[in-house]
């Protein structure tokens, strides 16, 4: 990321797997040989010849191609019980790999979903040493797509509910060359097995109003815009306003964005707590790594455009004051212009 807001308390699950919490279910032992479908992630806009087609069909987005080759990694097919993992050895694949081991018959997992999964995870750097799971804490993990390890982001979508899916995931997808845990190696590749429970589709994307509840924003579009509060009671929702509409590419609701802002607070008679401008540089950022105004209130922007948010606390951060410029229960508003689309 070039920087990030300093609005990020409520951090990005970036991947930290002791937080997944999900429940699947298992069924009877087989390898990965047996397993009805395989999956390696490519990295095109569509997938339209291969068997994920079939998501794209449910009105999903599906990158995910189906192949039969597991690369020797065995995976029993329980869904009652928590599966068990035999690694090959030797070198690892350099790539994501995206095997379905017990294929599923439920709803099928679009990009930027909300899931719920129980999963076990291993080190193939360790000889399958276990470093995770849901089923030893006895209950499954709910998380968005968007706010995980980019293997998981990349190796979910097109899975369907009632599914177990073996996920082969190369250092760059995964940690890099950082250790989160003992368990985890620099540079390891991580082996899960994930069984969907459930799935939450993204929100649809909220349409701005007109009505800026007597918020003025002033300046152009190349300049730091000017904020004046008018007084008075702040609005208890989410205000979106487009205050330019621009005309680029549209913010999908699990994206990550580079943008310019300024931040206000109306407790605080608009005082100023944060702003790219004056830092000299735009921020980029996963849309699931801030606020909730920012998560909900983004998607549906276009490049090059200019949005209003008056965000209340219980979508900013409610009673907590991160900063002497946010005071407890506060609402805060912000000028947004979207720079580009970043991820």
């Amino acid at each position: 990321m070039i920087s990030r807001p300093s609005l990020r308390t409520l951090a990005v699950l970036l991947a930290c797997l002791s937080l997944f919490a999900t429940a699947c279910g298992a069924s009877s032992d087989a390898t990965t040989e047996n397993a009805s479908e395989a999956a390696e992630v490519q990295e095109t806009d569509a997938a339209t010849d291969d068997p994920a087609s079939e998501a794209d069909t449910d009105g999903t987005d599906s990158s995910v191609e189906v192949s039969t080759d597991a690369r020797g990694v065995e995976v029993t097919d329980d869904l009652e019980v928590k599966p068990e993992i035999s690694l090959p050895g030797g070198e690892p694949p350099t790539e994501l790999v995206v095997v379905d081991i017990v294929e599923g018959d439920g709803e099928v997992v679009p990009e930027g979903a909300t899931v719920t999964t129980d999963y076990v995870g291993v080190s193939w750097t360790n000889d399958g040493e276990e470093f995770d799971s849901s089923w030893d804490r006895g209950e499954p993990a709910t998380f968005p797509l968007s706010g995980v390890i980019q293997g998981w982001t990349e190796g979910i979508p097109g899975m369907k509910v009632g599914g177990r899916r073996l996920l082969i995931i190369p250092p760059d997808q995964a940690y890099g060359d950082a250790a989160p845990s003992p368990a985890i190696a620099a540079n390891d590749t991580l082996v899960f097995v994930i069984d969907l429970v459930e799935v939450v589709p993204p929100p649809e994307p909220i349409t701005p109003t007109t009505d800026a509840r007597g918020v003025e924003v002033e300046g152009d579009l190349d300049s730091k815009p000017e904020i004046s509060l008018p007084g008075g009671e702040p609005p208890t929702e989410l205000v979106v306003v487009d205050i330019v509409e621009g005309d680029g590419e549209v913010v999908p609701v699990d994206a990550a964005v580079t943008t310019h802002y300024v931040g206000v607070s109306w407790t605080n008679d608009g005082e100023e707590f944060d702003s790219s401008w004056d830092r000299g540089e735009p921020a980029t950022f996963p849309l699931s790594g801030v606020i909730q105004g920012w998560t909900e209130g983004i998607p549906g922007m276009k490049v090059g455009g200019r949005r209003l948010l008056i965000i209340p606390p219980d979508q900013a951060y409610g009673a907590a004051a991160p900063s002497p410029a946010i005071a407890a229960n506060d609402t805060l508003v912000f000028v947004i212009d979207m720079v580009e689309i970043a991820g």
